[in-house]
C-alpha cells in the first residue's frame, strides 16, 4: 500500500495518496449481513500463543490473477497519484487513471522503528456490513504493517461490494498479491465466531528479507500462510496498526465512507510487537500515535474513536 499519511483535512483530487493498497473498483456485489458489531474475541491471544506454522496456504485463497482482476484497478488509482516508479509521473500523457480522493485520514497504533524489529500481530474486526456505494471510497481498516522494512501490509479491505483479507507487497511489485474474501467460510476458520480474525506479518529470514502473513485458523490452532515475500522494502521502517480509509465527500460534506461505515464497530486488539524473535504487547516503548489525525479530518460527525488501552488496543464506532 502506498502510505502518505500527512494532512488532516480534505486533500483535493491530487492529493497524494498513501496506502497503495490497491482495491479493485469492479461491480457491486451483494454480501451477506450478520449482526452490526463485531465483538472482539476474549479467548487467549495467538499472537503470544506457541501456535506453528501448519504448512498450508489460507484457506479460500484466490487465484493470483484474480485478485489482480479484482484489486489492480484501484491499486492503479492509488499508484498513479503518488507517481511511482513504473508507473509514469501523474498526469502523463494517456493517464486516465487519477482518482478523486478528498480525504486519507489514519487513526490508532504506529509502530516505532528500532533495530531488531521483525514483526507484528493483533486481533481484526470484520463485518459484512460495510456498504461502499462509490468508487472513490476504499477502506483499509484494520490494516497491519510491521517496524523493520517489512515486504508486507496485512490489509482488511472493503471496497464496491466486495471485503477481503489482503496481502500487500511492498518489496517486489508495489501491489496487492494474495486475498482471501469474508465469507462464511472465512469466518467459520478465521474468527472463532467473534467476526475478528487475528493476522500476523514476521521476517522469517534476516538473510534475505524474507516475510510471512499469516492468519490464525481457529479449526487447526495453526497459523495458515497468506504470502511471503523477500527483497528491499519500498515501504517504510516503522509500522503501523491503524484505522485507514480513503474517501470523498457528499453535498453535505460527510464523507461517502461516513455512509458506507455508518453503526459498526472497528476493533483492534492484541496488537504486539516482535523484536529479535521476542513477543511484547504494544506500549510506550514499542508504539506510539504519530499516524494519528483528528476526528474531525474524518467528516464523519457520528462517528466514535478511543485507543481503549496504550497502544495495544482501539476501537472506532462508524
Amino acid at each position: 500500500m502506498k502510505r502518505v499519511r500527512t494532512t488532516a483535512g480534505v486533500l483535493g483530487a491530487g492529493a497524494a495518496l498513501l496506502l497503495a493498497c490497491g482495491l479493485g473498483a469492479p461491480a457491486a456485489t451483494a454480501l451477506p449481513a450478520p449482526e452490526r458489531t463485531a465483538p472482539q474475541s476474549a479467548a487467549a491471544n495467538p499472537c503470544t500463543s506457541a501456535a506453528a506454522d501448519s504448512g498450508r496456504r489460507v484457506a479460500g485463497a484466490l487465484p493470483r490473477a484474480e485478485v489482480h482482476r479484482q484489486l489492480d484497478a484501484q491499486a492503479e488509482r492509488h499508484r498513479a497519484a503518488r507517481g511511482l516508479p513504473g508507473k509514469g509521473p501523474v498526469g502523463a500523457p494517456g493517464d486516465g487513471s487519477r482518482l478523486k480522493v478528498d480525504i486519507h485520514p489514519a487513526q490508532g497504533t504506529a509502530f516505532k522503528e528500532a533495530a531488531g524489529r521483525d514483526g507484528a500481530c493483533a486481533t481484526h474486526t470484520v463485518s459484512r456490513e460495510v456498504d461502499v456505494t462509490e468508487g472513490s471510497t476504499t477502506i483499509y481498516t484494520p490494516t497491519l504493517y510491521p517496524a523493520g522494512g517489512s515486504c508486507i501490509e496485512l490489509v482488511t479491505v472493503y471496497t464496491q461490494g466486495r471485503a477481503t483479507v489482503s496481502a500487500w507487497d511492498w518489496c517486489k511489485s508495489v501491489n496487492f498479491e494474495a486475498s482471501v474474501p469474508i465469507d462464511d467460510a472465512f469466518l467459520a476458520a478465521y474468527t472463532d465466531g467473534s467476526s475478528a480474525y487475528t493476522g500476523r506479518v514476521v521476517r522469517t529470514d534476516a538473510g534475505s528479507n524474507t516475510w510471512t502473513a499469516s492468519l490464525y485458523n481457529h479449526t487447526t490452532g495453526a497459523w495458515d500462510e497468506v504470502f511471503t515475500q523477500s527483497g528491499q522494502t519500498q515501504g517504510r521502517n516503522d509500522g503501523w496498526d491503524i484505522y485507514e480509509l480513503y474517501s470523498t465527500t457528499d453535498a453535505s460534506n460527510v464523507a461517502y465512507s461516513c455512509h458506507a461505515m455508518s453503526g459498526l464497530t472497528f476493533e483492534s486488539s492484541n496488537i504486539s510487537v516482535r523484536t529479535d524473535g521476542q513477543w511484547a504487547a504494544a506500549g510506550p516503548d514499542n508504539s506510539d500515535t504519530h499516524y494519528d489525525q483528528p476526528d474531525s479530518a474524518f467528516y464523519c460527525p457520528g462517528r466514535s474513536y478511543s485507543m481503549v488501552n496504550q497502544y495495544d488496543h482501539w476501537k472506532a464506532v462508524g
